[in-house]
């Protein structure tokens, strides 16, 4: 299904271009005719290519280090080449060079011929000198700073035709340039691309020999300030060592780094001792403050580590144990008073003391130790600090005297370096070469490159065909009118009865093609369209109909006709009543009287019947619409009018009823009510949609029955979109026999 409906988009669009055929072809016939006055009239112009290498530059002033840094042979530098080259210095000097101020092509009164570009440009200046504010102010000399000159003044306009005739292209993934000069005159052309590339070329080697006198002259500069600054700092060297006392032979020593190294040695052994000696002091004093404590207790004392290991200490300990045991044995035998016990007792509590005695001994003598480690720690503490600044001093004067040696070095370097570039550049200076050479050198072209007449032809053939089917899609868009089955669907929901294609109605009996010529094309649509009445509603074939259309001139009379002469044909036996009583023309195309009809039957002159007329065709019958009444609206609203309209269905098969268009009169709106359907005839491409929806409207609100729209005068030139089927699918207009003669219509 989609891809039927794409289809069917597509074929759409196809006849949208078929229809709107004229307007594409003017559109393509006036692209052409532009074209073709443009590109046989314009001046040929010819272009020549001159093709130059660019290779890597070659900074022979910068060191290795710095040449990669820049990287010459980058995107950058070959970008900066490619705006040299379009550059207004470049073209002035080409300008002046080839003296293009007296040439004819750039001097406009010496020019032959018409130029329509020329005539634009001078009607617009001349336009523009009359108006002040369309005029351009030049900018003031003092906007930058810099006046310009006059010489700038006077070939400014030169310079830019100049640039506007040159290009400059890259090739891509090489070095080659093409430069490519255009001109009416193909000499000019070859000379023009060459002088660029020749200007291009010097105005590199002038840069370059105007860079390399710079730099000589730079570096002959900084060689003599580099010279009397080495100079000065050798001589600052001399007078500091003279100053200090330092010897050649100590100098030379990394700086006289000697003598620091030896105040160096002498502070780490005075550090180590100090370490020492603070070790010492902190262990003499914990000894101290552990013995002092645990001295005061008689039970701890003797657990100090210093009495426990005193020698005095074991022997009195070990006679004193002897007593002890001496005692005990005796202490047996005699009594405590007994003067061997007395003795005994005084002797042990005489070692006793002694032993306590001791103890303090002990103790004063870690006392001791202490004091002494404190004083030991004391003076090598005072020994760090005058080490340090002996240090120090000696640290200052190496330092200085090292940052002195290192500038003097500093200084020899740079002026070594400097010495060297420009001995390097003087030689440079002398050597003029360049980086840029002419691979092809431009040749007089033979051609002109345009105007390319096929070319503009096929462009302007495109761009006439393009402009052309948007112009037709544009007008398809902004029509108002139906000119499909499908916009009477969307649009007002109507059902398709089908179409009629455009023929010959001028004269009277053309307008009857069902009689005159039962095989053309517009006879099989009428039949066509017989069969959409009869099967329009779903109950049973309507009876009466009445045929109007939304405007006048629609072409619904002769539908009528045609209509009524199908179903005659059928056998159907048909009446006709034309019930446009203002402006009557059925009469005519059925070639009958008018003189008598259906207002003489309104206004009581007899019976209907009597007024009924043969029209020469079997089964049908016709009453024309007589006389003009004074008052048609009120003759068709009276109640006669809706019995007539019951007599006739009783008495014919077919009742076709012509009426007035239904938004110039209410007389169709009226007749709705009294027929079974209503067929709205619709002029293809010519009537308004809201005409066509105010009708309807119209006969909706009177409860009125609408079987369906035909669309009228259709062209089936265009390509057969409103109805679909095979042209004279059996026979053709004069009715021969055609072999696969299909055409869609539509």
């Amino acid at each position: 299904m989609e891809r039927i409906d794409e289809t069917v988009d597509l074929l759409e669009y196809w006849h949208t271009i078929r229809k709107r055929r004229r307007l594409v072809l003017l559109c393509v016939l006036a692209a052409l005719t532009a074209a073709a006055i443009y590109l046989f009239t314009a001046v040929p112009v010819y272009r020549s290519t001159t093709d130059i290498l660019i290779e890597r530059a070659n900074p022979n002033l910068l060191s290795l280090q710095e040449a990669i840094v820049m990287d010459p042979g980058g995107q950058d530098f070959y970008q900066t080449q490619y705006k040299i080259l379009e550059s207004r210095a470049i073209a002035r000097d080409a300008v002046n060079r080839l003296n293009l101020d007296r040439h004819p092509e750039y001097r406009p009164s010496e020019r032959e011929g018409f130029s329509l570009r020329q005539f634009i440009q001078d009607t617009i200046a001349t336009v523009t000198a009359r108006i002040p504010f369309l005029q351009a102010q030049p900018p003031p000399d003092d906007d930058l700073g810099i006046p310009a000159g006059p010489e700038q003044e006077a070939d400014a306009g030169l310079v830019k035709a100049f640039r506007s005739r040159l290009s400059i292209k890259p090739v891509r993934n090489s070095r080659i340039v093409e430069v490519s000069f255009e001109s009416i005159d193909p000499r000019l052309a070859a000379l023009g691309a060459n002088t660029v590339a020749q200007a291009y070329i010097d105005w590199n080697l002038g840069l370059r020999i105007q860079s390399t006198q710079f730099a000589t002259q730079f570096l002959e500069e900084q060689v003599q300030q580099a010279k009397i600054r080495m100079e000065a700092s050798e001589e600052a060297i001399q007078q500091y060592r003279e100053k200090h006392g330092l010897s050649l032979a100590a100098a030379q020593t990394e700086g006289g780094r000697q003598a620091t190294d030896i105040s160096r040695q002498r502070l780490s052994q005075v550090s180590s001792q100090l370490m020492e000696a603070t070790n010492r002091r902190i262990e003499a004093e914990v000894k101290y403050n552990k013995a002092l404590e645990l001295s005061r207790n008689p039970e701890t004392a003797e657990s100090i580590p210093e009495v426990a290991a005193s020698p005095v200490m074991i022997s009195l300990k070990n006679k004193e144990v002897e007593l002890l045991r001496e005692r005990t044995v005796t202490s047996s035998k005699f009594g405590p008073r007994h003067p061997k016990m007395v003795a005994l007792n005084e002797e042990i509590q005489k070692l006793s003391d002694l032993k306590k005695q001791e103890i303090l001994n002990i103790v004063d003598s870690l006392k001791a130790n202490l004091e002494v480690a404190l004083e030991r720690e004391r003076a090598l503490t005072r020994a760090l600090r005058e080490s340090e600044g002996e240090t120090i001093i000696h640290d200052k004067v190496a330092i200085q005297f090292q940052m002195l040696q290192q500038e003097a070095e500093s200084n020899r370097q740079l002026y070594d370096i400097l010495l060297r570039r420009f001995n390097e550049s003087s030689i440079t200076e002398e050597v003029r070469t360049v980086n840029i050479y002419i691979v092809d050198r431009a040749e007089v072209p033979e051609a002109p490159v345009r105007p390319k007449k096929a070319k503009g032809i096929l462009i302007a053939l495109a761009l006439g065909l393009g402009l052309g089917i948007g112009l037709a899609f544009f007008a398809d868009y902004i029509d108002d009118t139906v000119n499909s089955p499908e916009e009477l669907e969307k649009q007002f929901g109507l059902p398709y009865l089908g179409s009629v294609p455009r023929f010959d109605v001028q004269s009277d009996d053309g307008a009857l093609p069902v009689l005159q010529d039962p095989k053309s094309q517009a006879a099989e649509a009428y039949r066509g369209l017989r069969t959409g009445i009869l099967f329009s509603t779903p109950d049973r074939s309507p009876q009466t109909v009445l045929v109007t259309s939304a405007a006048a001139s629609e072409g619904k009379t002769v539908t009528s006709a045609n209509i009524a002469l199908v179903m005659a044909l059928a056998g159907e036996k048909t009446l006709l009543v034309d019930l446009d009583m203002r402006r009557p023309t059925l009469h005519k195309r059925i070639n009958v009287s008018n003189e008598k009809g259906i207002s003489n039957v309104l206004v009581g002159d007899g019976d209907w019947r009597s007024f009924v007329q043969e029209t020469g065709s079997p089964n049908l019958h016709i009453i024309p619409s007589g006389p003009l009444a004074p008052n048609p609206a009120e003759l068709i609203a009276s109640e006669q009018m809706k019995t007539l309209v019951q007599e006739w269905a009783q008495s014919y098969d077919r009742v076709i009823i012509d009426t007035a268009p239904i938004t110039a009169v209410t007389d169709p709106v009226l007749l709705s009510r009294l027929v079974d359907g209503t067929v709205i005839i619709i002029e293809a491409g010519s009537t308004s949609r809201r005409i066509i929806a105010a009708g309807i409207r119209q006969i909706k609100d009177v409860q009125g029955r609408v079987l369906g729209a035909v669309l009228n005068d259709v062209d089936s030139r265009n390509g057969g979109y409103y109805y679909h089927y095979y042209q004279h699918y059996y026979y053709g207009e004069g009715g021969k026999k055609k072999k696969k003669s299909r055409k869609h219509a539509a």
